[in-house]
């Protein structure tokens, strides 16, 4: 059973702000429903809207990463199948959910308050924690329940989220 995997993305630090920058230039849409308070997401906005971030990763980081990840699946090649951003101010949070009707769930650690994270998956209720850094890929089944907890941090956290389907 695969539970997760970890990449950590070449040359980072090269990457951070221009995505950081490139995820600001889609007006602020703030996310408020019952269990999830984001102040800043794209996942609702129409997919036909330009998101150059999205470009920007799959132009200088998506070939490193899907060639990681299909070693470690022995898959031929992953699609991305949806991506979207999250920005986490101070008192945000994404509740419990999973992402049924993909092979994957990714998580990009564009901007961490406190560099490092212990990310939490919920698997036949028992809770795995996962190290996480900045610069951190984690993969999981779409499948498996995991949140975003409450930012208590000043500094906002910032991920880059998206699905997958692996071809075999």
């Amino acid at each position: 059973m695969i539970h997760h995997h970890v990449y950590e993305v070449s040359n980072f630090l090269e990457h951070k702000k221009k995505l950081i920058d490139l995820i600001y230039k889609i007006p602020i849409n703030p996310l408020s429903l019952e269990g999830d308070k984001i102040s800043h997401q794209d996942y609702n906005l129409p997919k036909s809207m330009t998101r150059e971030y999205v470009r920007y990763f799959q132009n200088n980081m998506c070939n490193e990463y899907a060639k990681e990840f299909c070693n470690f699946l022995s898959c031929k090649r992953i699609d991305i199948t949806n991506m979207w951003f999250q920005v986490y101010k101070k008192g945000d949070y994404h509740n419990l959910h999973s992402h049924p009707g993909t092979n994957f769930t990714n998580v990009f650690y564009l901007n961490l308050p406190n560099k490092e994270i212990k990310t939490k998956i919920f698997i036949n209720n028992k809770i795995f924690n996962i190290d996480v850094k900045e610069g951190d890929i984690l993969s999981f089944p779409g499948y498996y329940a995991h949140r975003s907890p409450t930012n208590t941090f000043d500094e906002d956290k910032i991920v880059i989220a998206f699905n997958t389907d692996s071809l075999f």
